[in-house]
């Protein structure tokens, strides 16, 4: 059958039949998780060469957004789970980014490695190969859903960044009464 949220999918392994809505997880099984996503934007940053002092903050950065997404699977779908995760990770990039004086590119681009759906993008493709045409468009369509979240998230968090900037260098430039 065409893989489904409320479906677990064993014949194609996908992403969105791993966990479920409502399907016990411990714990101790999410933080492992969150230290192997620690572990792999870690060596993703010094693969794209990150300056060494942020790549600890930047793992750090990606292994809580992964904590964040396998929480909110927990009560949610995986397209709002995405949301939430990258909400987290675009606020706590803007904020490391401030507070070690450094692009916030630094941040974004091997934490969010971790939530990237490459795996849809894969399926989608093989799919369309195989001329299995109705898994191949349920597979791209919940991957762009996913993309755009994530694009959606970063978008509010620059924006809503941006205008406190401008809220703070109003109030600094403005005559005190």
């Amino acid at each position: 059958g065409l893989c489904d949220r409320d479906i677990h999918c064993d014949r194609h392994r996908c992403r969105l039949g791993r966990r479920r809505r409502g399907d016990p997880v411990s714990v101790l099984q999410i933080a492992l998780e969150m230290v192997v996503a620690f572990v792999a934007v870690f060596f993703i940053a010094v693969t794209l060469e990150a300056p060494k002092r942020t790549l600890r903050y930047g793992a750090l950065a990606g292994g809580l957004g992964w904590g964040v997404y396998l929480v909110g699977l927990l009560f949610m779908d995986i397209v709002a789970a995405t949301f939430m995760a990258s909400l987290f990770i675009a606020w706590i990039a803007h904020l490391l980014a401030r507070f070690l004086k450094t692009p916030v590119t630094i941040y974004f681009i091997p934490a969010f490695i971790t939530l990237v759906p490459g795996t849809g993008v894969y399926q989608s493709v093989y799919s369309f190969i195989n001329k299995d045409y109705a898994v191949a468009q349920q597979h791209l369509v919940l991957t762009l859903q996913i993309s755009g979240a994530i694009a959606l998230a970063i978008f509010i968090v620059d924006s809503l960044f941006g205008l406190l900037s401008r809220i703070k260098a109003s109030k600094k430039n403005s005559p005190v009464k």
